[in-house]
């Protein structure tokens, strides 16, 4: 079975290969929802740690909106001037890969901010 990572990071990919404008925005839920995950708050913080992750790593970008609620909107964004973008149109099998290596990479530098239970 594939773990939430390389689940998420697929659909990326796929969702990058999908397109057919100039730009995509991503949101964490409605990525978990294409990777056919379970919609559980726990996956969807995944997902959006996960993406804030590769923004911190310039693979995708960060757009703010902020709504006339006090609640705040995050979109991830990925245009045709990011690599990752035509990686993932002209060969996507080597951007799942190259993501998902990014990712494990991420995953064992980061130290843990919270005591688990």
């Amino acid at each position: 079975m594939e773990d939430l990572d390389t689940k998420i990071t697929k659909a990326i990919v796929e969702l990058i290969r999908r397109s057919k404008g100039r730009k995509l925005t991503l949101k964490a839920t409605v990525l978990v929802r294409v990777a056919g995950l379970d919609e559980r708050h726990k996956n969807i913080l995944k997902a959006a740690r996960l993406l804030s992750k590769l923004a911190g790593e310039r693979v995708i970008k960060i757009e703010r909106k902020v709504k006339t609620s006090k609640s705040k909107s995050i979109m991830y964004v990925v245009d045709e001037s990011l690599d990752i973008w035509h990686l993932s149109k002209d060969k996507p099998d080597e951007a799942t890969s190259f993501l998902g290596s990014l990712t494990r990479r991420l995953h064992t530098n980061s130290s843990p901010t919270q005591m688990r239970r």
